[in-house]
């Protein structure tokens, strides 16, 4: 693990630990409201005002930069496929000259009338999704100029991603990362059971799966 790692390690684990003394107090909060109002980004940042957070905008990845980490924020209703527009998921960003490690805060709610509630939380370790991350940083979206009679259309390629919710292979609350010590940033941490995953090429990471020792999944 190099210095930039541990710091990425240190700061999703600090985040992890927060939101699960949150959900202590109250298990199942209200994430979403009637209208597509999303309430996740809410529920996340509360308790972050001790950090240093930057917002790249809308349409950037990561959502936030925290003390230098990025998080990208993902909510569903489902545990089936995550889209992330434009962006592979993989365990690092890189925006103009800021660049670090990259975590995934994953919610899956579930609809009660009007409200949602969140069922399943995990932050997840970016190579969780995609291990190669030059690959990642390569699949970059171009837009065509000059477009139209009179030259000042713009077209814009725009890929679209999908990849499998982390929630359906670890369901509940959980930390996912890639390395077997994360509990020496959280005391808390207990590892639950360990992920192998396999890549085209036949290489086999190992991620592990923690639990938060004052919640059941």
């Amino acid at each position: 693990m190099n210095t930039t790692e541990e710091h990425g390690l240190r700061i999703a684990t600090e985040i992890f630990e927060m939101k699960c003394n949150q959900l202590v107090r109250h298990r199942n909060p209200n994430i979403y409201i009637k209208g597509n109002a999303e309430k996740f980004s809410d529920w996340f940042e509360d308790g972050l005002e001790t950090y240093t957070i930057q917002k790249l905008g809308a349409n950037a990845h990561p959502d936030l930069i925290v003390d230098g980490v990025g998080v990208e924020l993902k909510s569903l209703k489902t545990n089936s496929q995550i889209q992330f527009n434009s962006t592979i998921p993989c365990g690092g960003f890189s925006h103009g000259d800021i660049s670090g490690e990259c975590y995934y805060a994953v919610a899956r709610y579930s609809t009660d009338r009007d409200f949602g509630y969140l069922q399943d939380f995990t932050i997840c370790d970016g190579d969780f999704f995609n291990h190669d991350r030059e690959k990642a940083f390569s699949h970059l979206n171009a837009q065509e100029t000059g477009f139209g009679d009179y030259g000042d259309g713009v077209v814009r390629h725009r890929k679209m991603y999908s990849f499998p919710s982390p929630v359906r292979t670890a369901p509940g609350i959980s930390f996912i990362s890639k390395f077997p010590n994360a509990s020496d940033f959280s005391s808390n941490l207990e590892i639950d059971t360990t992920v192998t995953r396999v890549n085209l090429q036949g290489e086999e990471f190992i991620f592990y799966v923690y639990r938060h020792r004052l919640l059941g999944n």
